[in-house]
């Protein structure tokens, strides 16, 4: 009798073994976790992450490290703890969360500009985890398919800093600031643009330009929602200050989704996320100059990350910490609807609903919502008062957004320097 409790034991401990990842985790702290993820309150989840990683189990802790990696710029890392995770068993988290996992391998191929392994882990996604996306998701999923299958054969961008690079900028008449770009013997004036995913340019310079079309038969989403046909180009090599990149990818627009007759305003394109993330450090100065230093300076603010390649800021107000969708390309700071959502009575109770008008690539709409006064916020250890904050009581486009607002120059404006470190995941006002 005793040699048989004995291999029931023993049975139990094999079965205890060879499932460590659901045996050791307290799954309040994973709950926790994991709806912070989901909320996309990154700033919260790495915060709380660090505070109780020794609560949850290998497979857990790999499975937040991937997205933690993912989202604080350090996407090979994040596909390391990917790799060690997927070998720990033939299926060591359920099948909503390996979901997550391929989402975010897929992120970080495309944040590598690997866009042939972006290709197959997104054709991967949508053979196994169709059902764990909505619609939404996988029209988005099918939609970007046609970029990065179009793109699966071009080189990696590469980005050559030989010395301290200094790039002026020239405020257009919109208030939003031009860099010189210059194609071979053409240069050009595009908006510098931390918010755009993609650098951008209309469809009758790319010939003009040198640049390979790639008809590829995707669309954009602008910031109104409006969806906008593209195609894409790639430049074999550009040059802005000093400092040369090489297989730079554009989207290819249509001139009249960046024609804004309505206030007599014409844009060449744009240089985005992915050429200056490249740059590992920008620092913007009142004297409107970009600084690149060929070696970055380290930070410890760790309050910018990345959702996909949109930048996001985390904002302290009324002692709470807010994330903010990032867009050096926005003349003014504008708030979503979880802000409202939050402070709702605050709000109503101090300010009259209004009418008023916002607009990008692709068209104006008519928006309901309160112009906020006074609004106090800090970054890092900077603070800056705002005025005229439009605030949007209904959701921009398909979905509810997860960040609390836009930010913008009107902030950004008030100091004398504006430092962006992607290297180490911090932004500072000085």
């Amino acid at each position: 009798m005793k040699s048989k409790i004995l291999y029931l034991g023993l049975i139990l401990l094999v079965l205890s073994c060879s499932r460590p990842f659901e045996s050791k985790t307290n799954w309040k702290v994973f709950n926790s976790l994991y709806l912070l993820s989901e909320q996309q309150s990154y700033f919260k989840l790495k915060t709380a992450y660090e505070l109780n990683k020794s609560e949850l189990s290998t497979a857990h802790t790999l499975y937040f490290e991937a997205i933690i990696n993912r989202v604080f710029n350090n996407p090979e890392a994040s596909n390391q703890a990917i790799e060690n995770l997927l070998k720990l068993s033939e299926k060591p988290l359920a099948d909503s969360l390996l979901n997550n996992i391929y989402q975010t391998k897929l992120n970080n191929h495309i944040n590598l500009y690997e866009y042939g392994l972006a290709a197959s882990t997104s054709e991967y996604l949508q053979q196994q985890y169709a059902d764990f996306n909505d619609s939404i998701e996988i029209e988005n999923l099918e939609n970007e398919l046609n970029m990065w299958r179009a793109l699966a054969s071009v080189p990696k961008q590469s980005v050559i800093i030989n010395s301290n690079c200094v790039i002026p900028m020239i405020k257009d008449k919109v208030g939003l600031f031009n860099v010189d770009v210059n194609f071979g013997d053409s240069t050009k004036n595009l908006i510098f643009d931390t918010g755009a995913n993609f650098s951008a340019i209309r469809r009758s310079l790319v010939s003009k330009l040198g640049l390979k079309l790639l008809e590829s038969d995707f669309y954009v989403t602008a910031a109104t929602g409006l969806k906008v046909a593209s195609d894409l180009a790639v430049a074999d090599e550009i040059e802005l200050g000093g400092i040369i990149c090489k297989n730079v990818v554009f989207l290819v627009l249509n001139d009249e989704d960046l024609d804004f007759p309505q206030v007599d305003y014409y844009a060449n394109g744009a240089i985005g996320f992915p050429v200056i993330e490249a740059f590992h450090e920008i620092r913007i100065t009142k004297e409107n100059e970009i600084i690149v230093p060929q070696e970055p300076q380290k930070y410890t603010f760790n309050n910018f990350a990345l959702d996909g390649l949109m930048p996001v800021l985390a904002c302290l107000y009324n002692n709470d910490t807010l994330s903010f969708q990032f867009d050096t390309g926005a003349t003014n700071t504008t708030l979503y609807p979880l802000f409202f959502k939050e402070n709702k009575t605050e709000i109503e109770n101090n300010f009259e609903k209004e009418t008023f008008t916002t607009g990008s690539a692709g068209g104006h709409f008519d928006f309901e919502g309160y112009v906020l006064n006074h609004l106090i916020l800090q970054v890092a250890d900077s603070e800056a008062s705002l005025d005229n904050v439009r605030l949007h009581i209904h959701k921009l486009g398909n979905k509810e957004s997860n960040f609390h607002g836009n930010f913008g120059q009107d902030y950004i404006k008030q100091f004398d320097e504006m430092v962006l470190s992607f290297k180490y995941s911090s932004v500072l006002f000085n």
